[in-house]
């Protein structure tokens, strides 16, 4: 058996380059549309764009400021700073710093495309005070503000709004320096949380923010991160007790160093943290100095309840480290290709400038991609109605040639509907949109299939139908229509995969077909039981989190009894033990030692252990609690992946697989 050692893995596959962009700091990172586009100090009012994070082109100018509250140097482009880019009901706002008198002012302006041109609604006065402003918006619709002010030091706040033009109700303070711990550790004390990025992931709220201070001067300029159950519920108590990305010379495991002569690159700050180009991983975008202050990006992975944080990475450190990982199915319809190569189309479909467009006046137009089926995959794709009369307009998916679902938006009565087996037994669900919701906008919607179960999302906006499920495990073929208007979709991308926890578990099935579901511990096995969930692409990654009383594992890749990968755990999850077979031939048995990780935010008998394989064609490489364990070379086949409990019960949570292509 080859064990791949750790300096040759980055050499033979892609690692993320940073720094991906010299001389940005302090900026705002929008996804959209299958792009990311990047504003704040650097780019004098002007926006970088890219199609996977790592690769960028720009500046387009994008924004000059023209208003009554700014003069003199702080007018200028280049005091355009800590910028925050956000979609929100087809609109895009541009929320930005500046360093207008001493306790510094945040302003306001919107733009009809991601690339502007924006402008300001209101010239008189600054949309609010301070700095590091951001506007988020959560499942349920609402918009929530936050940002820095100035008292016994940099205080982060928050605050509800009424739509992204006002600000409503009073802001409350929520995090605060904590004294004598890693945030405060420059001389003298410098007291400060800044920076704040708040995402929802598995119904929690995630706050990922700065302290110390920025000057290269100290050098210990980090990030944190604080939970919450709600918006506005962040404190002090949520806080980790650790940075999760600060010098790369920080260890995140027990004598797990960087080599003397590796560059150092620290002082990081300023996060976004924003979903990959497949529409699952998560990636955080941020800035660090190296010799001169530039965008890094970094994999960020949800052990269980716990954000964990990789980097800072540079390629001249041994290990995987993956560019963003693309879609299964990808198409900006900005190439030059014919949409037949493609695409399946019912009715009269055409692509121009970067958009696919739908004459669906007379009737129902469809549009199918030309790929493999899927049970599980998420989707998405940013959608504009024609204009005038009503109509609809969405994502459709068939199991073979009869239509299984189509979702999306009903102009006529102003709903968001999901029709499973449409013209069948299925039924029809409808929520009704905000009465000023803007149907000349664009509008993301992103369908997530895991087994047949459904969530549909507008936006941020999760989309509450409650039958939202069809027969498990049915593959499926997505794709686009239009019916009653004319439409044009800005992209359209698919992975296969799912993301799952708790009772939202579902598709995993024993030897004999009989399906197992999560509960609200995750998927609990009883020693001896196993279950299995597939069918899979050639090549994945695949994580999730494991609570065990004795002995237990999963199979990364399991065909038959004469083909398999098996990773054995112990009950203290200390050694991982590979075993298998490939080709009827049994493979030499490898044990690897798990180094627990210094730092936790929660406790392993309650939060688990984190399990991760990126299986490739020729190689399976392993990790355990964010470390690298090793690679297994072997041309392992497609196939299903398994979990067992073998002396002891064991759960399995947070369970993450997806195709890199």
């Amino acid at each position: 058996m080859n064990i791949l050692s750790f300096a040759v893995t980055c050499a033979l596959l892609l690692c993320a380059p940073n720094p991906v962009l010299p001389g940005t700091n302090d900026v705002g990172v929008l996804r959209h549309a299958g792009k990311y586009y990047l504003m704040g100090m650097g780019t004098s009012g002007g926006i970088y764009v890219s199609g996977d994070l790592s690769n960028w082109s720009g500046p387009h100018h994008a924004f000059s400021m023209e208003n009554a509250w700014t003069e003199g140097p702080s007018a200028t482009d280049e005091n355009i700073h800590a910028c925050d880019l956000v979609l929100l009901n087809g609109v895009f706002h541009l929320y930005w710093s500046v360093n207008h008198g001493e306790l510094r002012q945040i302003g306001h302006a919107v733009g009809d495309n991601p690339l502007g041109p924006y402008r300001e609604p209101a010239h008189d006065v600054p949309f609010d005070g301070r700095i590091d402003p951001q506007c988020f918006q959560d499942a349920d619709g609402r918009l929530y503000f936050y940002t820095v002010k100035f008292g016994m030091g940099n205080i982060i706040w928050g605050q509800p709004m009424a739509d992204p033009w006002t600000l409503t109700d009073k802001p409350v303070r929520l995090l605060t320096p904590s004294r004598d711990t890693w945030e405060t550790l420059d001389q003298p004390p410098q007291f400060v949380n800044e920076g704040p990025f708040v995402v929802r992931h598995r119904d929690r709220y995630y706050m990922v923010y700065n302290a110390n201070h920025t000057s290269r001067q100290f050098g210990n300029y980090a990030l944190g991160v604080a939970e919450a159950d709600t918006p506005l519920g962040f404190k002090n108590a949520g806080k980790y007790p650790f940075p999760v990305l600060r010098s790369n010379r920080d260890p995140k495991h027990e004598g797990v160093t960087p080599e003397p002569d590796t560059p150092e690159v620290k002082n990081c700050g300023q996060p976004n943290l924003v979903r990959g180009p497949n529409g699952i991983e998560w990636w955080l975008v941020y800035f660090a100095d190296q010799q001169r202050r530039a965008q890094y990006i970094d994999r960020a992975h949800f052990f269980g309840r716990e954000l964990y944080i990789e980097g800072p990475t540079l390629a001249e450190i041994p290990g995987y480290q993956p560019v963003p990982a693309i879609p299964s199915f990808w198409d900006l319809f900005d190439g030059s290709e014919p949409l037949d190569e493609r695409w399946s189309r019912d009715g009269a479909w055409q692509k121009e400038n970067g958009v696919l467009r739908a004459a669906g006046e007379e009737g129902a137009v469809f549009a199918r991609t030309k790929m493999a089926d899927a049970a599980h995959y998420v989707s998405e794709t940013v959608l504009r109605h024609g204009g005038g009369g009503a109509g609809r307009l969405g994502v459709a998916a068939w199991r073979g040639n009869d239509l299984l679902l189509l979702a999306g938006l009903d102009r006529a009565d102003n709903t968001a509907f999901l029709n499973l087996c449409p013209g069948g037994t299925c039924g029809e669900e409808r929520v009704s949109l905000p009465p000023d919701f803007n149907w000349d906008g664009p509008h993301t919607l992103r369908v997530e299939n895991n087994a047949g179960q459904f969530a549909v999302h507008l936006g941020a906006v999760l989309l509450k139908f409650t039958g939202a499920r069809t027969e498990k495990n049915q593959p499926v073929q997505a794709g686009l229509f239009a019916e009653g208007c004319a439409a044009s979709f800005d992209s359209f991308l698919l992975t296969h995969g799912w993301e799952e926890w708790g009772a939202g578990i579902r598709g995993w099935e024993t030897r004999e077909g009989r399906e197992q579901k999560g509960g609200k511990d995750g998927l609990a096995l009883a020693p001896g039981e196993s279950v299995f969930k597939g069918g899979l692409p050639l090549q994945y990654e695949f994580s999730l989190q494991v609570r065990s009383e004795g002995v237990g594992g999963v199979y990364p890749v399991y065909r038959d009894e004469d083909n398999y990968a098996c990773l054995t755990f112990d009950r203290d999850f200390t050694t991982i033990r590979f075993s298998g077979r490939r080709h009827g031939q049994p493979q030499p048995s490898v044990e690897f030692s798990v180094r627990k990780r210094i730092h936790r935010a929660h406790d392993a008998a309650v939060n688990g252990d984190n399990l991760r394989v990126v299986k490739f064609g020729d190689r399976l490489i392993l990790f355990a609690e964010g470390y690298e364990l090793g690679t297994i070379m072997g041309d392992w086949p497609v196939s299903r992946a398994g979990l067992f409990a073998e002396k002891g019960r064991c759960a399995f949570d947070g369970i993450t697989l997806y195709e890199l292509p």
